[in-house]
């Protein structure tokens, strides 16, 4: 039982076609979807949970999912509503920004009553971003989920991947946040992020990720794109150095980053139960350098779906 369900938001990238962010092409992402589409490109068995418009781009999201063999069972459509848009800009370096539209679209519309019938047996791991929690109803589906998945001892894991135009209030974003950490697993943030949390809560960042710890998370993982990444738990603290690559877009890094490392945790010590090996500080390093590669590799082209990449491509040494 290895399969992992990714619930959030799948919307449309806007991705720009030249150097001058002129002129744009719609292709298929969302963080969390992101992250089911790169665990089934390496090979693993994923599901989607989330709500989709019944619009011009609801065709093309569910057969970009199901073209990378990404379960649509729980994908419900929610009839009157509109698909979320993002622009993606990107520079010189191919670090993006963003700019989404997304106003009671049908990401922000799926519902407790959605998660009804979600077999949990099936189910190894949830993941999850904090784009379902900007909104007070979308918030409560996601907590509600997380409580699911852990009273059925599954793995959660938790990208927090801040978006901080979606917030209305940005003052609340690290009290709401907190209050899925208890549910969680496997937490990953980028340095940037833990910065702001930290000063949010008016503490170090060394204290924050105690903090973390101390409320139950098993494993943190802290990028920091091209720079040196950290995993750490109470036992260990662990420091790797991601490949050296020319980046063209990073839009899925993170995500393809963190996709690898649980199918790494799924699929490659499968004597070791999950909640095992993310104590075991061997195990962690390897799905940590797994990961990074995954992550690299999703940097050397544009867009999110297509970018990911596929087993082979991170088998073989970059380069």
């Amino acid at each position: 039982m290895t399969k992992l369900l990714s619930i959030g938001e799948l919307l449309i990238d806007m991705l720009p076609q030249d150097p001058q962010n002129s002129a744009y092409l719609p292709i298929a992402g969302g963080a969390p979807a992101n992250v089911a589409v790169g665990y089934a490109k390496l090979g693993g068995k994923a599901a989607f949970c989330g709500g989709m418009g019944d619009d011009y781009f609801a065709t093309q999201l569910s057969n970009a999912l199901a073209q990378y063999k990404v379960s649509t069972e729980y994908l419900f459509t929610i009839k009157g509503s509109q698909t979320a848009v993002v622009i993606v800009s990107l520079d010189e370096t191919g670090e993006r920004s963003f700019n989404f539209y997304r106003h009671n679209t049908a990401d922000l519309l799926l519902s407790v009553e959605h998660l009804v019938n979600i077999q949990w047996d099936e189910l190894s791991t949830l993941h999850f971003c904090s784009n379902t929690l900007t909104d007070k109803t979308i918030a409560s589906t996601t907590l509600h989920a997380l409580k699911l998945a852990k009273s059925n001892n599954k793995l959660v894991s938790f990208d927090v991947n801040l978006r901080y135009s979606l917030w209305q209030d940005t003052t609340q974003i690290a009290a709401v946040v907190a209050r899925c950490y208890e549910c969680c697993d496997i937490i990953k943030l980028s340095k940037d992020e833990l910065n702001f949390l930290a000063l949010q809560t008016n503490q170090q960042p060394n204290d924050y990720l105690a903090q973390l710890l101390a409320l139950g998370v098993k494993l943190i993982f802290v990028t920091d794109g091209a720079n040196p990444a950290q995993a750490l738990s109470k036992h260990f603290n662990i420091v790797q150095q991601a490949p050296e690559i020319k980046a063209v877009d990073t839009t899925s890094a993170g995500d393809a980053f963190i996709a690898g490392v649980l199918y790494y945790f799924n699929h490659f010590n499968t004597n070791t139960a999950l909640h095992e090996q993310i104590l075991n500080e061997e195990m962690v390093a390897q799905a940590m350098d797994f990961g990074l590669r995954c992550g690299a590799q999703a940097c050397l082209k544009k867009g999110a779906f297509p970018a990911l990449p596929y087993l082979h491509d991170v088998i073989i040494p970059i380069g």
